[in-house]
């Protein structure tokens, strides 16, 4: 168990042994009215650090390709919260925080609007820009935006200003997260025991590349540094914020690695699954409909010495996020500059029945197929016992998530060349976790929350993992394989 962990049990312990102790001492005989006097007179307001237990904040943080979300808990009370971005002018969704920004002459602001994902001047899917940097892919199409409203194209100062990006939208909106923090528990960083900490979460497929998991911490640790700096999103110089990470890079990297951790998405989303009591160990499909991809996993889910266990099987980040709708309606339609892409968004939101739409999300559907089909693929050569993979089922995620195309796009594999037979797994439905406050007729948030709310356990409190890289793929003498029946020769008693 880690120092958090630890930390978190001896004063839950603490907190318990004092309340029973309480309970115990018999109660002194009323003051007299002299005393009274004389006890108005001479007791002083205690300080805040004689009032109260520490408090133990967890964030868990969504970093999300169009919206970024936010789910706080109090730890001692174990119950959760949404944070409702201070920018915001969603009323319907105060939750969602903005992904994209605007570059214009040289400074950095962010476009708190989000009826808004292609801004003019617009620095949009940063999330996935990020992965391309660390991958030192730069030749990615998702890069474009970036090197044309920078005005940047050599790789290491297009990758830093990036990660300049980056930092400031993380730091901005954590720092927002903390301020509401403190006002919902006034005098908190008075005791000195007072702490706050974030988890955020990469695909399980880029946690696997080292230089995409070490990215990310990195930046989460910058953006945890200076996020008080960045509240409410300062518009500010690209030069002066390149200045504010270098100012701050002792404190990031002395203050706050045990704070900042990385976790896997598809571990996030299901840890109000694995909790609830509709769970059940087996072999899952995950399928995650973002912005800018659809993540997909495969794991099995078991119980081992009391605690949950996700033993990946396989794992991809495939191409296919809703925005790939409006661009390819508006590559179909002859234009796809910033302008053209916003307009397609809002008639696909709309849901207009446009020729143009209506292909997009049938060619999506296609793309989404194979890449599903390769994902069962690769978690069958894992499997000892290969009829195994029939008995799986399917969790749909993500803000992005619909029929069709990504319902239809994942379940079509089910029927073709892998199966013996076409079958028809269950597909689970997420609950509403009984932890985390939520107003009436709000229960909907869930569905684009449950990333958020599965990173506000604190660390050492989520489901331990095996990554695909650490399951080995068995060797042919290991798969299990059904005995044909011998044929029977009849005796002459029998003709």
């Amino acid at each position: 168990m880690n120092v958090l962990s630890t930390f978190l049990r001896n004063l839950r312990e603490k907190m318990l042994g004092e309340k029973q102790r309480r309970q115990k001492v018999t109660p002194p005989e009323p003051p007299s009215d002299e005393e009274l006097t004389i006890s108005r007179v001479e007791i002083r307001e205690p300080p805040v650090s004689a009032k109260r237990d520490p408090y133990f904040i967890q964030i868990g943080f969504d970093f999300g390709t169009s919206y970024s979300k936010c789910v706080c808990r109090d730890m001692m009370m174990n119950k959760a919260w949404v944070h409702r971005f201070s920018g915001s002018e969603n009323e319907e969704n105060p939750f969602l925080i903005p992904s994209a920004l605007s570059i214009n002459d040289g400074k950095i602001s962010h476009v708190s609007d989000c009826t808004i994902h292609y801004p003019e001047n617009g620095l949009y899917h940063l999330k996935n820009a990020l992965v391309k940097v660390a991958l030192a892919q730069w030749d990615d199409p998702i890069l474009k935006p970036g090197q044309s409203v920078l005005k940047v194209s050599d790789p290491a100062l297009l990758s830093k200003q990036i990660e300049s990006c980056a930092v400031y939208l993380l730091g901005g909106a954590l720092g927002d997260a903390r301020k509401a923090v403190k006002k919902r528990f006034p005098g908190f960083g008075q005791v000195s025991d007072d702490y706050i900490a974030v988890n955020m979460a990469v695909p399980v497929k880029d946690a696997e590349e080292p230089s995409v998991s070490e990215l990310y911490t990195k930046i989460l640790r910058e953006a945890w540094a200076i996020g008080d700096q960045l509240t409410g999103f300062p518009a500010i110089n690209l030069i002066e914020l390149s200045l504010l990470r270098e100012e701050n890079q002792e404190k990031t990297n002395q203050l706050i690695e045990q704070a900042c951790y990385i976790y896997p998405e598809v571990s996030a989303n299901v840890q109000g699954f694995v909790r609830s009591r509709v769970s059940s160990p087996g072999m899952y499909l995950f399928s995650d409909a973002g912005g800018g991809s659809v993540d997909q996993s495969i794991f099995i889910f078991s119980r081992q010495n009391a605690e949950d266990y996700l033993t990946y099987l396989s794992a991809q980040v495939l191409p296919c996020g809703s925005s790939h709708i409006e661009r390819r309606a508006a590559e179909e339609a002859g234009n796809s500059d910033w302008k053209s892409l916003e307009l397609w968004r809002k008639r696909k939101e709309l849901g207009e029945n446009r020729p143009e739409l209506s292909d997009a999300k049938q060619w999506l559907s296609k793309r989404l197929n194979r890449g599903t089909e390769s994902t069962l693929a690769l978690a069958k050569k894992k499997l000892f016992v290969k009829k195994e993979l029939n008995a799986i089922k399917v969790i749909f995620g993500g803000g992005g998530h619909s029929d069709f195309p990504y319902k239809h796009g994942v379940m079509c594999p089910f029927s073709g060349q892998l199966f013996s037979k076409s079958i028809k797994p269950d597909v689970i439905g997420m609950p509403i976790p009984g932890d985390l406050e939520l107003e009436r007729n709000t229960p909907h948030w869930m569905r684009r929350l449950t990333v958020a709310y599965g990173l506000s356990f604190e660390k050492g409190e989520l489901a331990r993992f095996d990554l695909p890289s650490a399951v080995s793929d068995p060797e042919p003498e290991e798969i299990w394989r059904p005995s044909r029946p011998t044929g029977h020769a009849p005796t002459k008693d029998e003709c």
